[in-house]
This record gives C-alpha cells, sequence and structure tokens, in this order.
C-alpha cells in the first residue's frame, strides 16, 4: 500500500461527468476529482454553464461522498481563460486545472496541440495565476510532448510558472495518443527538478496498487491520476493507499445498479440512461474479461426496468456461485 500517496480521479472527457464522478467518487477513495474540461472561446464561460457542467457548485465543490473537485479549463485564449477561472473561484472552485493533455482530434488550437507552443502555455499560466487569488490553487495537465518525449523539459517548464501547484503528466506524446506500448514511466524521472515549486503526478494505465508501486520507483512520483482503470476497479483509490482488495465482480455489477439509479434521477430518457449503464460496464470489461459474457448480453437491454432486473439476476448468480465455492 501507498498510504502517504494521494490518488486524483482523471477528467475523462465523455465519461466522468457530475452523476458518473457521484458513483466514481462515492466508492473510490479519491484525495480529488475533475470536471470534464469546459472549452473556453474568446467568450467568458457564463455562470449558467458552469453549474450546468459542474452540479458540486452546489455542494461547496465537493461531491455528495465529499470528493474535492477541481475546474478544468480547456482554451487558448489566456484573457478568457484567466476571466472563466475568476468566475468559477467566485462561485466556489477552490483549485482550476489548465488542460494541455486532451489529443483530440476534435480538439484544435487548443489541449494538447499548444504543446507545438510553449510559449502561449506559458502565458496562458501565467494570466490565469495573476488573475486568481493566492488562495486559489492552480495546476496544469500535460503529456511529454506533441510529436517526441525529448520536448517533455520545454513543456515542464512552460507551465511550471510561481504558483502552479500541481502538473500531472500523462506519460505518452500526443501523437502517441493512447497507445499501450508509447508509454513511458521512465521520462518523467528527470523532470522533477525541472519544477522544483510543484509536485508531478503521474497518469497513464495507473490501473492497480501494483501499478503504482512501479510507477512511483520509475517516475519518483508519489502521487497519482487514475483513469478508465477506475471503472474496472470502482475502489481504486482505497486500493492503492490502503492495500483494500478490489472490487469483486459483483461488486462491479452492484455499482452498475447505482451508475442506473443516479442517471436515472437526471437523464431523460431511458437510453440515455442504459447507454451510460453499458458505458461504464464496457470500460469495467477492459480489465475484468470475465464481464464479457454478461456485457454482450446486457447491451442487448433497452429499458431501466430490464437492465435492473439483468443486473439483479447476475449479482445473484454470481453470489450464490461464490458460496457453492
Amino acid at each position: 500500500m501507498l498510504k502517504d500517496s494521494k490518488v486524483y480521479l482523471a477528467p475523462l472527457e465523455g465519461l466522468a461527468d457530475g452523476p458518473m464522478r457521484e458513483v466514481l467518487c462515492a466508492h473510490g477513495g479519491y484525495d480529488l476529482c475533475f470536471s470534464e474540461f469546459i472549452r473556453i472561446t474568446d467568450l467568458c464561460v457564463s455562470e449558467k454553464t458552469l453549474i450546468r457542467e459542474i452540479p458540486e457548485f452546489l455542494n461547496d465543490c465537493k461531491t455528495p461522498d465529499g470528493t474535492d473537485l477541481r475546474v478544468q479549463f480547456l482554451g487558448d485564449n489566456p484573457k478568457t481563460l484567466a476571466l472563466s477561472a475568476v468566475k468559477a473561484h467566485k462561485l466556489g472552485a477552490k483549485s482550476i486545472d489548465i488542460n494541455f493533455g486532451c489529443p483530440s482530434r476534435f480538439v484544435h488550437h487548443s489541449g494538447a496541440m499548444l504543446l507545438k507552443e510553449p510559449e502561449l502555455m506559458h502565458e496562458i499560466m501565467c494570466t490565469v495565476r495573476e488573475a486568481l487569488p493566492p488562495e486559489c490553487e492552480l495546476s496544469a495537465k500535460v503529456r511529454l510532448g506533441f510529436a517526441d518525449k525529448a520536448e517533455a523539459p520545454e513543456v515542464i517548464k512552460a507551465v511550471a510558472v510561481d504558483g502552479v501547484k500541481e502538473i500531472t503528466v500523462h506519460c505518452r506524446t500526443r501523437k502517441d495518443l493512447y497507445k499501450e506500448d508509447a508509454l513511458d514511466w521512465s521520462s518523467m524521472r528527470n523532470l522533477h527538478e525541472l519544477a522544483p515549486n510543484a509536485t508531478l503526478i503521474a497518469n497513464g494505465n495507473i490501473n492497480s496498487l501494483e501499478d503504482a508501486v512501479k510507477c512511483k520507483e520509475i517516475t519518483l512520483c508519489n502521487d497519482f491520476m487514475c483513469g478508465r482503470g477506475a471503472f474496472a476497479i470502482p475502489n481504486l483509490g482505497h486500493v492503492i493507499k490502503e492495500g483494500a482488495e478490489p472490487f469483486s465482480i459483483v461488486d462491479i455489477l452492484k455499482t452498475d445498479v447505482e451508475v442506473i439509479e443516479v442517471f436515472a434521477k437526471s437523464r431523460p430518457t431511458e437510453k440515455m440512461v442504459m447507454d451510460r449503464a453499458k458505458q461504464f460496464l464496457g470500460y469495467a470489461r477492459v480489465h475484468r474479461r470475465e464481464l464479457n459474457p454478461f456485457f454482450k448480453v446486457f447491451c442487448k437491454c433497452v429499458t431501466v426496468n430490464d437492465g435492473l432486473k439483468l443486473l439483479h439476476d447476475e449479482i445473484n448468480r454470481e453470489e450464490h456461485n461464490s458460496n457453492d465455492n
């Protein structure tokens, strides 16, 4: 176990919106979670948008279980990013993160595309830090570079401005996307000295206690950001920090019941609710392949009642088999 480490739940664009954060953080044992990135253009974000995208504003910027939330922005306009950060802080945000890591091809002159422009990244971080009061923490999420890991030192120096508390480094380049064989924890090892006043957070394929221990040894990072592995091990923070037993298949299925129940309160159609329940199970089965047969059946389900019945029947079957063994 790594009891002195911090474990953060990644922003997970398209996956970890308010309802999903509610479910994942209830079990995860995370020290911090992030909003999905809010895209900032040449206009400052509206208060209405912030509250719609981040329901935690109505709960002291915490998820219902009490996990602190950090607001994440993505954009290329230093002024409107700064104004948006100030507006979020006035609503209750205690910390702000700037996303320079998203590799999506739908993100044009922002996200990881800005890794080619360290001067602009530096200007953004300086402008946002200057606009925020000292008590509001500022962090950044980056990759090792745009096309080459050799760019990593310049990237770190660009965002490690005075007053930046943390820098999360996804250990791939933008060109690498999420390729398994491109992950390179070792490239983080010599970056710490380039950000003497900021803590570096390791990110990328940290899906178990064993991964975290190995990552710490290689990167010299004490803190970690976890992403899609949170679906296969919903209690991942507890597993890494406390050595807890990873959730069983039954526990994962029960968590998917919660996904349906939570989303049913905020989504207008049964299809939308079931799509998120299928999404949860779809990511869980990537690491827990024994879920595949049930997932194929579950994907054919249309209504919430049928989905809940399938889940409860499978839970009962798994529990019965476990008792027999």
